[in-house]
């Protein structure tokens, strides 16, 4: 607390630490009095700092002023807690104060932690930032009396524009040397986000990130465009081989159309030879019938002459006939006289036979004797053999039976002939009888849709909303995820129609006509719609989670035929999955059975059962009631009247077997249709083909022998090419393809580096000019304040290229005596005074161009000259006090004497000792009083 007359405090003894200030002080006055005083403050700037057991405070509150904020103190009462304070408090690394790096070393000695919270001025409500820091580095953060994580905090912070990382808005005491170390290009960024438009930096990120694009599409298409001319290198080289082998070739396809068309031309020279042949028949037919009628009067002329020697001819003929006769008399009598000497030397011939034969004879029969005593001894031993008569009548039995085989198979290949042709007779007629019984199918189907047409019109009559929504339904079933059904009435299909009444004696109007979903969200929106937006009356209802329609019966009934019951309620009828799943949930209908006539007559009997609770005779339905006090039973019955909706009944199980039918049929159908298109397109391509071969053979010599002497000389030709492979061909053709492919993927690189250009021209422009702008206005603030100085300063881009974006930066270029030359700002250059009073000047240039709410320098006017500190803080009070700047917080361990002040600075006085007042004790007005 500033408190210039050091007194003993009684109710504390150990040292402390506190800060406090007349101007906070009457700040806060004001501050109670109205928001006339916050209405000077720039978004973001900080109104109060509150300080808990950090470094040397135990607990202190610091009130800065909208303008210039002054905090002196001695070394080491705890200015610069102040600064670490801000830049903790507001979610900063350690690193950016460059004392501890471990935010638990910020917590007072002693204690187990401690507490910052900064308020910052916004309008429509200040924001409150805590800050709970723990000795083991643990930070609880809190933002308007809310618990939040440090990200939240950070994200706020940037909102107001806040950058404490930034050397150019918040420069601590240990960072000061640091300044004039940045390079250029890392003060350019810092300049950006202190002062620039929001935009500004990420333009400048923007053309960086285009300009590393640019450089890698550069790269890219240097790489494309070689490897494209390489290529094109290598094809170029293998082009002559190409050339030479595709020669070949055609000579070669040549050759092969010669030797298709040279039977072609052979046919139809023959053809032409046999044309002109018969035409020389023809001809020579023509020639002889004129050479006979102009022959013909010497003909008859000779037919005459013959005439004449006929009857002398056929007296030379009885003459020859004669002679010839007598000389065959002649020749006869000679005959017969030869033929008895030949005669008697073959009656000699054959007595000398029959002599030797006797002699044959002779020998046969003592032979023959031989012989008959040898078989008669050899079968003297047979007799002893087994018969084999019976053996060879199985052989004979079994042949037989092959060969009736063998006919029984010719009779069935006769058959299999017979059938064959039968079939082939058939085949013809088959299209139309399958056209006939599609007909008889569909006809069939359309009976079963006239049905359900039917039972459609029953329901319309009888409830017009429900129908309007079945037909809003068939048109947004896909809205829906699980089944939905149509009303019951029409998917429950009675398989007797003498058994309808009972199903709809037993189930409600009210359900047969409602909707059936499988699940609740779908049913909800159906509602929605046809409810809620079209006002249509309508029932759903949900079918339940597990499904209760496999569920069995109480009992079998093979138990109750005895009672004249055949079967339940179920078994009479077909329905979707979920609805019947539903009624055997709702309405038990796998438990109600139904009897006849001897239910009737044994209903007295019946009805003691205890498991019967609903059941059925021929006309009545019973219901049984049981006291559960008493037991008692009580019934009643209701008549079963006939049936009004279900008696349409479809046989749903035929109705499915058709469809599938009729779908296989099409599907054959379209089969075979694709197959009729491809063997028309087949056709075509060989039309086509034909129709090619014939131009080709058109441009072909049409001779035998110009034909042969073409083929020896394409033969010749085509020999000529050796060494020539289709793998070169076939690389040549790769080649290009790639050459293709490497064509566009350079044109489409080349175009996308063509857009980044433009990218980068037009973010250049967006960034460059406003930069340019705001790098002048700090020139020629930088400028004056040197100037006013009697020194010299300056300050521009600089760029060693253009294109090169993240190596421009500003350059500070100073001079502090006359006699030398502009020099850039570095660490080494300028000694370290100079380099106080440049930072401190460059600041001030940004200052009035006030972006950030708020910017901090601790002790930088030390090393400073007297004469340089004087003129410095006259600048640092000039400009920081204006309305259009910002807050300022202005850090020093001393101050010169008669320097000159403003109304609207704020100073804080800042000391440290065993015997400060705690900050609740302070009383301002004790304080001037006692002064005064």
């Amino acid at each position: 607390m500033a408190d210039p007359a050091k007194r003993q405090r009684l109710s504390q003894v150990d040292s402390s630490a506190q800060t406090s200030s007349s101007a906070a002080s009457m700040f806060t006055a004001s501050q109670r009095d109205g928001a006339g005083g916050e209405s000077r403050f720039v978004e973001g700037s900080i109104v109060r700092i509150s300080m808990k057991n950090f470094l040397t405070y135990d607990s202190s509150v610091v009130y800065p002023g909208p303008h210039l904020n002054m905090i002196v103190g001695a070394n080491g009462t705890g200015k610069s807690s102040i600064v670490c304070a801000i830049c903790l408090g507001l979610a900063g690394k350690t690193a950016i104060l460059g004392r501890g790096d471990k935010v638990g070393l910020y917590v007072k000695r002693g204690c187990p932690k401690g507490f910052i919270e900064i308020e910052l001025y916004k309008r429509g409500g200040n924001v409150v930032i805590n800050r709970e820091i723990h000795v083991d580095n643990q930070s609880l953060w809190m933002l308007n009396g809310r618990h939040c994580n440090q990200k939240t905090v950070e994200e706020e912070v940037k909102a107001l524009h806040i950058q404490v990382s930034n050397l150019c808005q918040f420069l601590p005491q240990e960072k000061v040397g640091e300044f004039a170390k940045m390079s250029k290009i890392e003060l350019l960024e810092a300049t950006e986000k202190s002062v620039g438009p929001p935009e500004m930096y990420e333009y400048h990120c923007e053309l960086k990130n285009f300009r590393n694009k640019e450089r890698e599409l550069e790269n890219v298409v240097k790489e494309k465009a070689s490897f494209l001319e390489k290529a094109k290198q290598r094809n170029e080289r293998n082009k002559h081989d190409v050339n030479r082998y595709y020669e070949k070739k055609r000579h070669l396809d040549v050759i092969e159309l010669l030797e298709k068309k040279k039977p072609w031309v052979e046919y139809e020279t023959t053809l032409n030879e046999l044309k002109g042949v018969k035409r020389e028949r023809e001809e020579a037919k023509r020639q002889l019938s004129a050479l006979r009628q102009a022959q013909a009067p010497m003909l008859r002329k000779i037919q005459e002459i013959e005439n004449q020697l006929k009857p002398t001819e056929a007296q030379i003929k009885a003459k020859t006939a004669a002679i010839k006769e007598a000389s065959n008399k002649c020749k006869q009598k000679q005959d017969q006289l030869d033929r008895k000497h030949k005669e008697i030397d073959d009656i000699k011939q054959t007595l000398r036979l029959k002599q030797m034969e006797e002699e044959d004879h002779q020998k046969r029969i003592s032979n023959t004797r031989r012989t008959i005593d040898d078989l008669k001894a050899e079968l003297a031993k047979v007799g002893d053999q087994p018969d084999v008569t019976p053996r060879i009548n199985t052989i004979n039995v079994e042949l037989r039976r092959i060969q009736e085989e063998r006919a029984k198979i010719e009779g069935e290949k006769a058959d299999l002939r017979r059938e064959k042709d039968h079939l082939f007779a058939e085949s013809r007629s088959e299209s139309k009888d399958l056209i006939i019984k599609h007909i008889k199918h569909y006809d069939s189907l359309n009976d079963m849709n006239n049905l359900m047409n039917a039972k459609e019109e029953k329901l319309r009559g009888r409830h017009k909303d429900t129908h309007t929504a079945l037909q809003w339904l068939r048109k947004n079933k896909e809205q829906f995820h699980g089944n939905v059904h149509e009303p019951m009435m029409l998917v429950i299909n009675v398989r007797d129609p003498r058994f309808a009444r009972y199903v709809e004696h037993h189930i409600s109007f009210h359900d047969l006509r409602a909707f059936v979903f499988q699940r609740k969200d779908d049913m909800e929106k159906f509602m929605t719609e046809v409810r809620d937006k079209m006002n249509l009356k309508v029932n759903s209802i949900s079918a339940p989670e597990e499904s209760c329609s496999k569920r069995p019966p109480s009992r079998n009934i093979e138990s109750l035929r005895r009672f004249g019951f055949f079967t339940y309620l179920r078994e009479m009828f077909d329905a979707p999955d979920e609805v019947m799943s539903y009624l055997c949930h709702q309405y038990r209908v796998h438990d109600v059975p139904v009897g006849n006539e001897q239910t009737k007559a044994m209903i007295k009997t019946v009805i003691e059962e205890p498991y019967l609770k609903v059941l059925y005779t021929t006309e009545e339905r019973y219901t049984v009631k049981r006291s559960f006090y008493s037991n008692k039973i009580s019934t009643s019955n209701s008549a079963v009247h006939p049936s009004q909706y279900l008696t349409i009944t479809v046989d749903t199980e035929e109705k499915r077997q058709l469809e599938q039918e009729i779908d296989e049929r099409l599907k054959a159908l379209q089969k075979d249709a694709t197959a009729l298109d491809r063997r028309d397109n087949e056709l075509l391509l060989c039309y086509g083909s034909c129709f090619l071969l014939m131009q080709a053979f058109d441009k072909l010599p049409n001779t035998l022998d110009e034909i042969d002497a073409m083929l020896n000389e394409e033969r010749s030709r085509a020999e000529c090419f050796t060494g020539l492979s289709e793998s070169v061909v076939d690389e040549y053709n790769r080649r290009e393809q790639e050459i293709k492919h490497l064509e566009k993927e350079l044109e489409d690189k080349s175009n996308a580096l063509n857009a980044y250009r433009q990218n980068i021209s037009e973010a250049k422009e967006r960034w460059l000019n406003p930069l340019k702008q705001l790098v002048e206005q700090i020139n020629d603030k930088f400028s004056d304040f040197f100037r006013s100085m009697q020194c010299a300063g300056e300050v521009d881009l600089h760029s060693e290229n253009e294109e090169e974006y993240d190596k421009y930066g500003i350059r500070i270029r100073v001079k502090f005596h006359s006699s030398t030359q502009l020099h850039e700002l570095t660490a080494h250059h300028q000694s370290g005074g100079e380099r106080s009073v440049s930072t401190m000047l460059y600041l001030m240039a940004l200052q009035e161009l006030n972006r950030c709410p708020f910017r901090v320098v601790d002790e930088i006017n030390q090393g400073m000259d007297p004469v340089n500190e004087r003129r410095v803080f006259d600048i640092v009070v000039r400009t920081a006090c204006k309305e259009t700047t910002s807050q300022y917080f202005f850090i020093t361990p001393k101050l010169l004497q008669n320097l000159q002040y403003a109304d609207e600075m704020t100073i804080l006085c800042v000391h440290n000792g065993a015997h400060m007042l705690p900050p609740n004790q302070w009383d301002e007005k004790t304080f001037i009083r006692r002064r005064v």
